[in-house]
């Protein structure tokens, strides 16, 4: 902001007299001797103008000492009257600069226009925002014992680590409120934070400080940015806010040579890891172009190797952090592509070039104009990072539209969204705006340019209102009516949302123990197999399959939540007695309760064993009554006293069988019997017994022990560099 030449706030507060009051020059001279009276007398107004005081107006000495006490308490009280106006008059004054400068302007303007934006043209003013590719957010336990357990209810029961975004989320909850809450914030302050966390990163590219606030502005409302919030991208919407700051803490350490290497490079880590959790496609690019940087910049002096362990910590400690997550990743390297949420719909060129991977009308191609026109006009060697971060970007762009893969949960194949890439391109235009070949500080921008500037911003606020709308709501997704949601916790069986086709990206079939499905599960991978069996009785339930109903009831299925526009009316005609109805999921999707006697753990008889070790469908006649017993016990621990009976009973878990299962029958180790040729179950002997199934993966609580002391070194090492720059400030 411009400067005025104006006085301090102490000396444009007095008057002539008040200097000459204060100072040292107007305390009168003291007399050491008897005539010391008479001269105070005179320096304060005893003697008349004319001349010498006549004998009536001689001050007695009493007199004069209370005069001057008089003379001098009105003094103090003057005194006191503009030191109080000097102090009002600067805290006027500072509070109307800290209301005039750029980042409190910029803050509350994106403010007020996130408030449009998500209370006028999109209903998502809540605290438990869920919809488009974002799951509803559980709560602080279910979140934490997503990141911590080995084993999950999921898709039938996964052994797929859960990804250490859930860690994040769960601490960000566990000081906000919930899980929910914070993705909540996270969205409907994605315009504040980014711009801020832009302006603050944008202070060494020599922008005045009124051009870094514009292009933090024209950051924050970057076109992907604001279709990840619409569409429930969590992920990007993460890369958007903490992006700047990575970026500036990786030019320093590059190209800093003051800077303290070991605590910055930590803090670099650490937003690296933030990044490959959330997004592990952008935190693919930025280590590329950390690397690239490295080797091919150059640096005055000459590049010092001493260099190389801070690059090494940044590279390596967000692996060690991610260690528990990065087995899943390497067995399924299309998580690396699809993230947390999911594929995308391919992107066409023209919502590439608009910046805006879901389409809409390309006004995001005026940023890319004025990056272009500045380049051609006014390059200089400060466009250097955003030339980087565009080159990138467009790979990003290139990797999720060129490399199509199969989701974990099942389809076919579908490229990724392409919005964490366009984040990075647009930080990169931005950049080389702002590095313009001009002078730095508080200097005005030239017309041509400041029209420039407002008409881009004017154009992406329009993209932010025109495709801001999206399917992101106050308790979104799809939610069970209370009475249903509370005995399905308390039964432990399973919740089967169909998914549907005939969309250009069709939403999975999802199947969740214990609730609903939740933000997190996509991320986990099915049992071998499991995908194409949810798809197979998705196809039969809608035809009306007796077979499809019990082989899910089976797999410990009660509640299935059916496609949008299907009433179960083929299935209420064939299976009518398999199948009850019950209050409608939100948005008003059709809910059949399966009426089959099932569990997570059940006892099933000898004539029902036999169907399941030799492939047959369960039979629904032998889901009732003596010939089936649910037993009260939680996955993935099962410790059953079974009663005396025939030879051939089967003890059945709702639990997909893979590696690291493991049984004993009175303490003896006995193999365990796939059911239905997919789930974990055990033969009961005729005699009482004790059977104990459970599953157990060691490696993993060795990798969240690694990954904890990881962040605790990395946390240790940044913050004390932190607190010592603080203190030299």
């Amino acid at each position: 902001m411009p400067r005025t030449s104006q006085s301090g706030p102490a000396e444009s507060g007095r008057g002539p007299s008040d200097h000459d009051s204060s100072g040292p020059a107007a305390e009168p001279e003291t007399n050491a001797g008897p005539d010391a009276h008479s001269d105070t007398a005179v320096a304060h107004g005893g003697c008349s103008p004319d001349g010498p005081a006549d004998s009536d107006d001689v001050v007695t000495p009493d007199e004069a000492d209370s005069s001057g006490e008089t003379d001098s308490s009105a003094e103090a009280d003057s005194s006191g009257e503009a030191a109080a106006s000097e102090r009002a008059q600067y805290g006027r004054s500072a509070v109307r600069r800290f209301l005039l400068a750029p980042p409190t302007v910029l803050t509350l303007a994106l403010t007020v226009l996130a408030l449009l934006l998500h209370g006028v043209a999109a209903d998502r003013l809540g605290v438990d925002l869920a919809g488009g590719a974002l799951l509803p957010v559980g709560d602080l336990g279910d979140v934490w014992s997503a990141y911590l357990d080995a084993w999950h209810g999921v898709a039938g029961g996964t052994t797929s680590a859960g990804s250490p975004a859930l860690a994040v989320l769960g601490g960000l909850g566990a000081v906000l409120g919930g899980p929910a809450v914070a993705v909540s914030l996270l969205l409907l302050l994605d315009l504040p934070a980014s711009a801020l966390v832009a302006y603050a990163a944008t202070r060494r590219l020599g922008a005045g400080r009124w051009a870094r606030a514009g292009g933090a502005a024209a950051y924050a409302l970057a076109p992907a940015a604001t279709d990840a919030v619409s569409s429930g991208r969590i992920g990007v919407v993460v890369v958007h806010i903490a992006l700047p700051a990575v970026v500036a803490g990786i030019a320093s350490l590059l190209l800093g040579g003051d800077v303290r290497r070991l605590p910055l490079s930590a803090s670099c880590a650490l937003g690296m890891a933030l990044l490959g959790v959330f997004s592990p496609v952008t935190y693919g690019m930025v280590l590329v172009g950390l690397l690239a940087a490295f080797v091919a910049l150059p640096v005055p002096g000459g590049r010092s190797w001493k260099g190389l362990p801070a690059i090494g910590m940044v590279v390596l400690v967000p692996l060690a952090l991610a260690l528990p997550w990065l087995p899943t990743l390497v067995t399924h390297p299309e998580l690396l592509l699809h993230g947390l949420t999911g594929p995308a719909d391919a992107a066409t060129v023209a919502s590439l070039a608009g910046l805006h991977p879901s389409g809409g009308v390309p006004l995001g191609l005026v940023l890319v104009v004025v990056a272009v026109a500045a380049l051609v006009t006014a390059a200089s060697v400060r466009m250097a990072t955003g030339a980087v971060l565009v080159v990138i970007g467009c790979a990003g762009v290139a990797v999720t539209q060129l490399v199509w893969a199969e989701p974990v949960t099942g389809g076919g194949e579908l490229p990724g969204y392409a919005g964490a890439p366009l984040v990075v391109v647009t930080a990169g235009l931005v950049a080389i705006v702002l590095g313009v070949r001009r002078g730095a500080g508080d200097g005005g921008l030239p017309v041509v340019a400041a029209g420039c500037a407002a008409v881009t911003l004017v154009m992406l606020a329009m993209v932010a209102f025109l495709g801001g709308s999206g399917e992101v709501r106050d308790g979104g997704g799809v939610r069970l009516p209370a009475a249903l949601a509370d005995e399905l916790a308390d039964s432990g069986r399973g919740a089967l949302v169909l998914g549907r086709d005939g969309v250009p990206v069709p939403p999975p079939d999802r199947l969740a123990a214990g609730r609903t499905p939740q933000f997190g599960d996509d991320a986990f991978a099915p049992a071998e197999g499991m995908a194409e069996r949810l798809e197979g009785w998705r196809n039969g339930l809608l035809a009306g399959s007796r077979d499809a109903v019990t082989n899910a009831a089976a797999a410990g299925v009660e509640f299935v939540v059916l496609p949008p526009g299907e009433n179960g009316g083929a299935l209420r005609a064939e299976a009518g007695d398999l199948v009850r109805s019950v209050p409608s999921a939100s948005g008003g999707r059709t809910v059949l309760r399966l009426t089959p006697e099932a569990g997570q753990v059940t006892l099933v008889s000898p004539e029902q064993a036999h169907r399941a070790v030799s492939g047959s469908a369960p039979s629904d006649e032998l889901m009732r009554g003596s010939a089936i017993a649910p037993v009260d016990a939680r996955l993935p621990e099962a410790r059953v006293r079974v009663s005396e009976g025939p030879d051939g009973r089967l003890l059945v878990l709702a639990a997909e069988y893979e590696p690291g299962w493991s049984a004993t029958v009175d303490g003896e180790p006995v193999p365990i019997t796939p059911a239905w040729g997919h789930q974990v179950s055990v033969a009961v002997p005729e005699s009482e017994s004790e059977v104990v199934v459970r599953y157990t993966a060691p490696w993993h609580s060795v990798f969240l022990l690694v990954g904890v002391a990881a962040l605790l070194f990395t946390v240790l090492t940044a913050v004390p560099g932190r607190l010592r720059t603080a203190r030299g400030r």
